[in-house]
């Protein structure tokens, strides 16, 4: 069945894997055949080009993931305190158009990821840089001036691997233009060591008594998910927090979470927040998309022996985040069961479920400065009857059972074998209790002074972007051997199928922002590159609308890859979306599920050197069936012939139009316009999907004021209409 969810996604920039608010592009050395030799004229400042460090000891590690516990955050990485910048590491050369060029290797043997802390982040109008993997599959930036923070520096989210490339392109480096200098890099050991039952800080590390939030059929706890976050502190601890409305519903980007989790030195700067790490489709063995963050933060309110730490992020979450802010009241007596989305010891978002009514109580315990925590300023969870909560839980949210806020987590003594007795810091204690606006939240979620005990949630783009997904309810993921041949259906195999798609046919027009691919099996031998394509058609791929070539697979199965393009694709009527399978060798291994649908139309079309695009069951002979390609949709209209009388001749509505307007046709079909200014010279020429009698023509700029001819050609057949743009 069609299951349209609530989506968020990170950048609008390349094909690439990438975290951290970025703006478009690509490292130079990704380009293909590209070297540091090839790329500069000189190079005028060889200095250490890969800095290295060691591994914590195991003695470290071991003794950290022992104290890892409620009550604190999360440590789950080892700082290395440096001072690196261009004038003492890495390699500076001049480019062939004249800019500056800074390459910086940084390996730490062993690390399940690397970031790093910018002590001096100052970029200047025409820079970038970019943090990445050497494999490419996981690329921050490009990072610019829009970047820079009020307090000079930058905190990064972790790239995946032991070894990151630091580039910079730009004019000038020194007192008067760029500053950068890297003071601290940071060292992620919780994959390295196998302590206790389980290794931590991973997906799949939390306890097994824990259900994933997309598991859930509730769309309160769903909602819910949408404003919960991972919060990284000084790249070094994890904890959860929460995303809350003011009464301004200007959505403001308030984050609660617990005052122990900033530490003893409290560095709102450094905080980076992530959102929407979660499973797809309630597919627990699928790891979810981890790149949507951002960087920097200012401490609005803060008390210790109250445990809170209200921040605002320094940038609105983009509406492509998707991102929900959390009502909140100020109940003294909640009734029914509460819930609370977190990120237990930083793994994909959980849903704890109370087996009763949260009570006042007091949570004998001390904050990080060693303190006591006031009497009656929690509310006590005596039991879970669902999930429990873990280290990396701490400042995750308490919800009422319509979704209201009401406190975020302390600690506890909660386990999975023993889901008894945590304490939420109370909303309605932190609200005034102290006197001092940095020390209490009214101030700041209630700017307006209304008298009032609670506010609705506030939903910035509610249904203006969807992630589309033909995933069907109990669907099981698998990818497909051809009987009697060599290969998958949906990856390279010796039928030689070239392309890969899924058909979308909710829509009369729209956008596609990006999409995912949740690959079955992804073995990188070569490049490890595919290209992503979006076709029109009606009945199967036919007019290439555009795509991403050259985008970086990651080599790991069961991760979802997240492709987003640097300006949204326009579509009017049915579109498909694929991939181009690579049969250069050596040959990339790359696969997508498929899942069977057994209630619905076939949405998988192959296409074959022989006979061209067929769907899935005429070629293979067997079930109707979907590839797990979900497609990010914006500014959508659904199909609904219901409002649409099929017109007796062509019609052109709204007409005067300013950026787009609608054809009206009497039949279906593919065919071209053409627009013509009065003097008869030929404007921009556009192929076409006519579909339910009509398809969405967005001009935009392509067009100025004036009067024009619109010429139609659709199943051989020729009209020709008057258009007025405004």
């Amino acid at each position: 069945m069609l299951r349209i969810f609530v989506f968020t996604v990170l950048f609008i920039l390349t094909s690439l894997i990438s975290g951290q608010i970025s703006h478009g592009g690509r490292p130079l050395m990704m380009d293909a055949g590209k070297t540091l030799k090839g790329v500069g004229t000189s190079v005028f400042r060889d200095r250490e080009s890969v800095v290295s460090f060691q591994p914590p000891s195991r003695e470290y590690v071991q003794n950290e993931l022992m104290n890892n516990r409620k009550g604190r955050p999360l440590r789950f990485a080892y700082p290395n305190f440096v001072e690196l910048t261009p004038d003492n590491s890495g390699i500076t050369t001049v480019l062939d158009d004249g800019r500056l060029y800074w390459q910086l290797r940084i390996k730490s043997s062993g690390a399940y990821s690397l970031n790093v802390v910018f002590d001096r982040f100052q970029l200047q109008p025409g820079d970038s840089l970019f943090i990445y993997n050497p494999s490419g599959s996981y690329v921050l930036g490009a990072l610019t001036t829009e970047n820079n923070k009020n307090w000079g520096g930058l905190a990064t989210a972790p790239v995946p691997g032991d070894e990151i490339i630091i580039e910079w392109r730009g004019n000038k480096i020194g007192e008067d233009a760029t500053k950068l200098k890297i003071g601290a890099v940071n060292h992620d050991f919780l994959n390295v060591f196998d302590v206790f039952s389980s290794k931590t800080g991973n997906f799949g590390d939390s306890g097994s008594c824990h259900t994933d939030l997309t598991c859930f059929d509730n769309d309160t706890f769903l909602q819910n998910g949408r404003s919960a976050c991972e919060v990284i502190v000084n790249g070094t601890e994890y904890c959860s927090g929460t995303l809350l409305n003011n009464t301004n519903n200007d959505g403001t980007p308030y984050v609660l979470t617990a005052g122990h989790c900033l530490g003893s030195e409290i560095s709102p700067e450094s905080v980076v927040v992530i959102f929407n790490y979660e499973v797809p489709q309630c597919q627990t063995f699928i790891d979810g998309s981890k790149i949507q963050s951002i960087s920097g933060s200012d401490l609005r309110a803060f008390a210790d022996q109250l445990d809170f730490a209200l921040l605002e992020m320094s940038e609105y979450p983009p509406d492509y985040f998707r991102t929900y802010y959390s009502g909140w009241d100020l109940t003294t007596l909640p009734s029914g069961v509460v819930h609370s989305v977190h990120h237990p010891y930083g793994d994909v978002k959980k849903v704890a479920v109370s087996s009763g009514v949260p009570v006042v109580a007091s949570y004998s315990a001390t904050s990080r400065f060693g303190n006591t925590f006031l009497n009656d300023s929690h509310w006590k969870v005596a039991e879970w009857a669902d999930g429990t909560t873990e280290p990396g839980s701490s400042g995750a949210g308490l919800f009422l059972d319509n979704g209201a806020f009401i406190g975020s987590l302390s600690g506890g003594a909660a386990t999975c074998s023993n889901p008894v007795n945590d304490y939420f810091i109370r909303l309605n204690k932190i609200w005034d209790h102290l006197p001092e606006d940095t020390a209490r939240v009214d101030v700041w979620l209630n700017p307006s002074g209304e008298a009032l005990t609670s506010l609705p949630g506030y939903d910035p783009v509610g249904t203006g972007m969807l992630r589309v997904s033909h995933f069907p309810d109990n669907g099981t993921p698998q990818v497909q051997e051809i009987t009697g041949e060599g290969g998958l259906w949906t990856g390279p195999n010796s039928l030689n199928i070239t392309d890969v798609a899924e058909k979308f046919d909710e829509f009369i027009s729209g956008q596609i922002y990006g999409v995912f691919l949740v690959p079955g099996k992804n073995y990188v031998a070569d490049d490890g590159e595919v290209d992503i394509k979006i076709w029109s058609g009606l009945n199967k791929p036919e007019l290439l609308l555009g795509g991403k070539n050259n985008v970086k697979i990651n080599g790991e199965a069961d991760k979802e890859i997240l492709v987003l393009f640097d300006q949204p694709v326009s579509f009017s009527g049915p579109f498909f979306v694929g991939y181009s399978n690579d049969y250069i060798a050596p040959v990339d291994s790359f696969a997508v599920y498929q899942a069977y649908l057994s209630k619905t139309s076939n949405s998988l079309y192959l296409k074959s050197p022989d006979l061209g695009w067929q769907p899935y069951p005429d070629l293979s002979g067997d079930l109707p069936s979907m590839v797990w390609i979900d497609a990010l949709v914006g500014n959508a209209v659904f199909t609904d012939s219901s409002d649409v009388l099929v017109p007796e001749h062509f019609t052109i509505a709204p007409n005067p139009a300013a950026s787009y307007t609608y054809i009206y046709y009497t039949e279906d079909g593919t065919g071209e316009i053409s627009v013509f200014d009065l003097n008869g010279k030929l404007v921009l020429t556009q192929n076409i999907v006519i579909y339910q009698n009509r398809y969405q023509f967005i001009f935009s700029k392509r067009l100025k004021s004036g009067v024009y001819f619109l010429q139609l050609r659709v199943n051989g057949k020729t009209s020709v209409s008057k258009l007025i743009v405004r």
